[in-house]
């Protein structure tokens, strides 16, 4: 197989440097479905986050999963008991994952491990900053709900390090 740097070859470049552009242009399909992949497995380490932190509180361990369907149902979503707010709330967070995943695998574009584990530290700090303190927030329901931003913020960083299973997905994937 040859390596990441021939199959972007550009004159352009210095030895040692590849072609970004032309790696983020390109469209992969396994590489894509490595990404899905990864974008659920990422959600699950989450939500399982979220759910242990929500147990020592002494809250509903069910509360991660319906923090998504905020926008959506308003409070009542986190009402006790109210099942459709998991639902709502697991549906929404997936979809969410999927577009993550499938987009971090997309950008990485390379399976070595440093590479991709900055990269998560850097996808879990972004995905902070613009879902948990600039979009939610836009949601009435969000901030009555008074979701710690500091616990989400390690919430986020367990996602973006988990999204380093593209590697276990994209078997097949440059420079491992």
């Amino acid at each position: 197989m040859d390596s990441l740097k021939n199959r972007n070859f550009n004159p352009d470049t210095l030895p040692g440097e590849y072609n970004v552009v032309a790696l983020w242009t390109r469209f992969r399909s396994e590489r894509l479905k490595a990404g899905i992949l990864a974008g659920v497995f990422a959600g699950v380490m989450m939500q399982v986050f979220g759910m242990i932190y929500s147990s020592f509180q002494g809250m509903d361990i069910t509360t991660p999963m319906r923090i998504a369907a905020l926008p959506i149902m308003g409070n009542q979503a986190m009402a006790y008991g109210n099942s459709g707010g998991i639902v709502v709330g697991l549906l929404m967070f997936f979809i969410l994952c999927f577009v993550l995943g499938s987009t971090y695998a997309h950008f990485t574009g390379t399976n070595h491990k440093w590479n991709r584990f900055g990269m998560g530290l850097t996808w879990g700090a972004y995905s902070w900053i613009f879902i948990t303190c600039l979009f939610s927030p836009a949601f009435r329901a969000y901030e009555e709900a008074a979701i710690p931003r500091g616990v989400m913020f390690f919430a986020w960083m367990v996602f973006g390090i988990s999204l380093m299973s593209v590697a276990w997905f994209d078997k097949n994937g440059p420079e491992k």
